[in-house]
């Protein structure tokens, strides 16, 4: 036989009744209030056990069958990050970089439904230092063309004083026709990787 300690909640009228009896089987018994309704709840206990399981295997196929049903529809609604038309606008975008990517040590790779993650820091042989994914087209092509002009930026300053600026003003010291150059180049990724910038 095992033993289970259940908690009963008794309302207010309830209570009051308890105690009251509780005084009485107290002088008699020496009982308290947890000992004298545990001989209530024993000596009633056969019909009352087998009612409460009857009601938990009831309850029990109700509740599979939901939990079931619930399973079931969690596994159709795989959860999709990325829509299936960002996807497409994404590699495009990745596709307009491909050939700057290797020269400023990027990379870009599909994901699946979680989008396209951009891989940066590489360090012999413990891989990549971070990882952002991207589910936008905007985001991703945005967020590419900085990397990209800033390091056009750092290449053109390499071993001068500028390469202690800042990118901005790395620029403006730039000559009229090279500030020219770099912006233009981003219309061009735009026009490759087929995508409106403002």
């Amino acid at each position: 036989m095992k033993f289970y300690e259940i908690t009963y909640m008794l309302e207010d009228e309830q209570h009051e009744r308890l105690s009251e009896l509780v005084e009485r089987y107290e002088k008699i018994k020496g009982w308290n209030e947890k000992e004298t309704l545990q001989f209530a709840v024993t000596s009633t206990s056969k019909a009352d056990i087998e009612g409460k399981l009857q009601f938990l295997e009831e309850q029990i196929v109700q509740m599979e069958k939901e939990w079931q049903g619930h399973k079931e529809e969690k596994a159709k609604q795989k959860r999709v990050y990325i829509s299936d038309e960002e996807r497409e606008k994404c590699k495009k975008v990745v596709d307009a970089y491909a050939e700057e990517l290797d020269d400023i040590d990027i990379m870009v790779v599909e994901a699946g439904r979680y989008g396209f993650v951009k891989l940066i820091y590489y360090k012999f042989p413990y891989g990549f230092d971070d990882a952002i994914a991207y589910t936008d087209s905007l985001e991703l092509f945005l967020d590419l063309w900085d990397e990209w002009f800033e390091s056009q930026l750092l290449r053109l300053t390499k071993n001068t004083p500028m390469t202690e600026m800042d990118y901005e003003d790395i620029f403006k010291c730039l000559p009229k026709d090279k500030q020219e150059e770099l912006i233009a180049k981003r219309e061009y990724f735009a026009e490759k990787a087929e995508i409106r910038i403002s």
